[in-house]
């Protein structure tokens, strides 16, 4: 699923479904592309922003963890 970069707008809060329901951090984060996200920005509760960063080096970065320490178990 694609994701896109967005924060609270000034004044706003913004619930994270996928994270408890906690509040999106001021700073902002990557969220799921989807209807609620997509209603989030049409209400004007969140923006989209420029993302510092692209998330999947952390994804990468995990699996090669994951890896490593099977390859320490043998």
């Amino acid at each position: 699923m694609t994701r896109i970069h967005v924060k609270p707008a000034e004044g706003r809060a913004a619930p994270d479904p996928d994270n408890g329901y906690k509040l999106l951090p001021v700073e902002g984060g990557f969220v799921p592309d989807n209807a609620y996200w997509q209603r989030r920005l049409k209400d004007q509760d969140v923006i989209k922003v420029e993302a510092p960063e692209d998330p999947a080096p952390v994804v990468v970065a995990a699996k090669a963890k994951r890896g490593a320490k099977a390859n320490e178990l043998q």
